[in-house]
């Protein structure tokens, strides 16, 4: 509803200030977004990382129009539900103190919430496969991730820092239940 009202006021914005017919259409995930710019249903598609080299790798001709300066310096948060007794994480090293844990990543094809997390966790020695149950979850967005660890479902989470930094300021967190317990460097 957020993104509809938004997109849909930029939208309109886009139409008068281009004189040409502009629509938001949302998309149901990451792929649907990557599908629908490839087969032409969609001509300008806000992707993230991830999202983005996989269209242009299946889109001839597609090419980036704008970055935000956020972007530049991306971060990605993990977070703890508090009877797991996890402890801030003061250097990348220590992200070992996660192998046998329960964690949760959101969409499989989000930069911020699977990929640089997943790819901080291997530079410091923990694979998936060292993680509770032999593997991580899904929980299909960075607010679900939130509320998974939030409950206990999940010991540890990871998602987009900017998310976590909203559900917080809007009083959606439980900070006696859930906490940043490490901050990923910076990232494009």
């Amino acid at each position: 509803e957020k993104l509809n009202r938004l997109y849909g006021s930029l939208s309109d914005e886009l139409s008068e200030s281009l004189d040409v017919d502009v629509r938001y259409v949302p998309v149901s995930n990451y792929a649907a977004a990557v599908s629908a710019f490839r087969s032409g249903s969609l001509d300008l598609v806000w992707f993230g990382g991830l999202t983005g080299v996989q269209a242009r790798l299946q889109t001839p001709g597609a090419r980036v129009l704008a970055q935000r300066d956020i972007d530049a310096k991306f971060t990605s948060v993990f977070i703890a539900n508090g009877a797991s007794g996890l402890r801030p994480i003061t250097s990348a090293d220590q992200l070992v103190q996660l192998k046998g844990r329960r964690l949760a990543f959101g969409s499989e094809s989000s930069t911020s919430g699977r990929l640089m997390p997943q790819y901080f966790l291997g530079e410091n020695g923990v694979t998936m496969g060292d993680l509770a149950g032999g593997g991580h979850g899904f929980s299909g967005s960075h607010d679900a991730t939130i509320a998974v660890v939030q409950s206990g479902a999940y010991e540890v989470g990871a998602l987009n820092e900017q998310v976590w930094r909203s559900n917080v300021d809007e009083g959606r967190v439980d900070p006696s239940k859930v906490a940043v317990i490490w901050r990923t460097p910076p990232y494009v």
